[in-house]
Formats: structure tokens, sequence, C-alpha cells
């Protein structure tokens, strides 16, 4: 592949990180399943060490394959015919990541802020700007993202100092009302929203240090962690669990409660900026293992020719598959996503590292 640029593990973290919690900020989807309710903060400090395992058979497979990407590895592992149809499943749900991000977007654009709209006008947009920055490369991905990161950290850490005056600290007890179990499967499902687990057997072959891969892994989950509990505290003690609920975007509705003294008011605006750069880098990063998978499936030279083509597919993808408020609620709900995701970050990584385990294929360490 022409694409020879190289990220390096602070802004790896950092390109992670934004992408993980970008659609969280809006849509907080975990308030919505398991524990269902005060608990979901303690389901959050359990996440981090199930993302960790979830995250073992991609670490192990990059450490028997160090210069190569899933795509790649799966043909040494199972041959060309059986490894190809692998490498095309996992360009399809980067694919499907880009729609499903890209129908969030639109939803939350054109129901909480510019409701006469046409989503296509948002669609089109956010993919030429994507489109011209995926051909630049990861090296551009990664400063991007170093920026963008910061930025969310200081909104995020902000907000929250903004609402001390108005959280209410017993919106978080009782603590484990509901026993431990529920705490454990919450922690499950959150960690199983960590996509960017199967992205990084796509992006580790880039990383300039390979010693630094398995504090990517760490770090990451431990920033990510850290801010998560940060908000998921902020929202059930401003608005209390059952309020928390009931709201389509609790994020952005105590980003309106939000105020700086008498001198600033109305700061969604910033956060909304702040938002639409974050959602910019997370469909940039996935359309970009889109095409670069693509490439490494047909053994081309350069990717960027697919990215026009894949762009243009992406748009009709959206309106069929996202522009539905309801269908796009559902599939993202625990209940069906959880499941998804599981199948392409563990389950196809492990069956990958056991057959190449059997079949002692790659870097054998004696």
């Amino acid at each position: 592949m022409a694409e020879k640029g190289k990220i390096n593990a602070k802004k790896l973290i950092f390109l992670t990180f934004v992408s993980r919690v970008v659609v969280t900020i809006t849509y907080w989807p975990a308030l919505n399943s398991p524990p269902s309710n005060q608990d979901l903060w303690i389901s959050n400090i359990f996440s981090i060490v199930i993302q960790l395992i979830l995250s073992i058979p991609v670490y192990f497979l990059y450490k028997k394959f160090p210069n190569q990407s899933i795509i790649e590895y799966s043909q040494t592992i199972f041959g060309k015919v059986v490894g190809k149809a692998i490498g095309f499943l996992i360009v399809l749900f980067f694919i499907h990541m880009v729609v499903l991000t890209l129908g969030q977007f639109n939803l939350f654009i054109t129901t909480a802020v510019m409701p006469d709209t046409p989503t296509l006008f948002f669609t089109i947009s956010m993919l030429i700007f994507c489109a011209y920055a995926v051909s630049k490369g990861i090296q551009v991905l990664g400063r991007i993202s170093e920026i963008v990161a910061v930025l969310v950290m200081i909104s995020i850490t902000s907000l929250a100092l903004l609402l001390l005056k108005d959280m209410d600290i017993k919106e978080l007890t009782p603590v484990m009302e509901k026993g431990i179990l529920p705490v454990l499967s919450g922690g499950f499902t959150i960690a199983t929203r960590s996509i960017e687990v199967l992205a990084m057997a796509m992006i580790l072959p880039k990383l300039d240090n390979p010693k630094k891969a398995k504090g990517v892994f760490i770090k990451g989950n431990l920033v990510t962690l850290l801010f998560w509990t940060v908000m998921t505290v902020t929202i059930i003690a401003v608005l209390g669990i059952d309020e928390a609920q009931s709201r389509t975007f609790p994020y952005f509705s105590i980003v309106r409660i939000a105020t700086m003294g008498n001198f600033m008011e109305r700061i969604d605006a910033i956060h909304m900026g702040i938002w639409v750069l974050g959602v910019f880098i997370k469909i940039f990063f996935f359309y970009y293992l889109a095409v670069l998978g693509l490439g490494q499936l047909f053994n081309m030279k350069d990717y960027k020719p697919l990215i026009i083509p894949l762009g243009a597919l992406i748009v009709p993808l959206v309106a069929l598959m996202a522009a539905n408020a309801v269908e796009l609620s559902n599939f993202t709900s625990y209940k069906i996503l959880t499941w998804y995701s599981l199948l392409y970050m563990f389950i196809i990584p492990l069956i990958l590292l056991v057959i190449g385990l059997i079949r002692k294929k790659g870097v054998i360490k004696k």
C-alpha cells in the first residue's frame, strides 16, 4: 500500500478516546442499558477490565503479525478465499460504523438544532470534508485527533465544574441497589461498545514504536474510563436517573443548564462545535479504515482511488439504513449492538488467534 504514514502512541490514544466518547456525549445509550439505574457509574469502572479482556485477541494477533493488519493476516491464517471473505466482512463493518455515525449525527442536528434542513445536506457536507481528510492519511488523522481530544477533555471537565452547584449526590444512591450482577452486566455492555478494539487491528502496524502497543490499550481505556465516569456522574447527579433516561439527548440537556456566572450563557453552541469536530474525527477514522481495508483486500498500491466511490456508496446507505430514528435507536440499543460488536471485536479475532496458533502462523516465539 502507498500509505506509509505512522502514528505515535499518544496520538493513537487520543484518537481512540475521541472516537469512543463522541456519540456517547450526546446520546448516552448506556442509560437505558443494564443496570438501568444510578449504579451506571460503577458499571463504567468494571467495564475497563472487560475491555482489556476483549482486547487480548487483537493484541496477541498484533504480536504474531506485527507488520500486517487484520485484513492481511486473515489471509495468512486461512488462505486467500476464506481470508478475503473475513476481510470483506470487516470492511463492511467499518462502512456500517460510518453509516451509523452519520445517521446519529444527522438525527441530533435535525432534531435539536436545524430541524428544517434536509439530512442529505449534512450527510454530503460531512463526507466531503472527511473524504478530503482521508486522502491525507493517518498522520493528519493523528494530528487533528490530538487537538480535538484536548478540546473534548476541556469541554467535559469545564461542564462538570460549572454544574457542581446543580448536582445532588443523593441521586447516586443507593449503591448497588439491585446487586452486583446487573452492574457487571452493564460493564460488559459498555465494554462491547468499544469497537475501536477492532480498529486497533488495522492501525497498530502503523504505530511508530511497537513496544508501546500495550500502553495504547491500557492508557486509552483509562483515559476513556475517567471521562466516561465524570460525564455519567454529572448527568445522573444533575438530572436524576429517571429524568436522564427520558431525555433523547441527556448530555446536551445538561449543557443547556450550565452557565458561567452572569456573563456567558447558552454555552451549548461551544459544546456543539466541539461535538461536531469529534463526529468528524470518528467518521474520518472509520472511513479511512474502510478504504484502507478495501485497498489491502484487493492488493492495491494506493487506496485513494477508492475514497470517492466509497463515499458515493455511503450516501444512499445512510438514507436506507440510518434515516429512521426508531430503527436507528433499536439497532444501537444494548440488545442488538452488544452482540453485533462482540462478534467483530472479540469473536472473529479470537478465532483468528486460535487457528493461527494451531497452524503455527506468524511470529513463533521460542
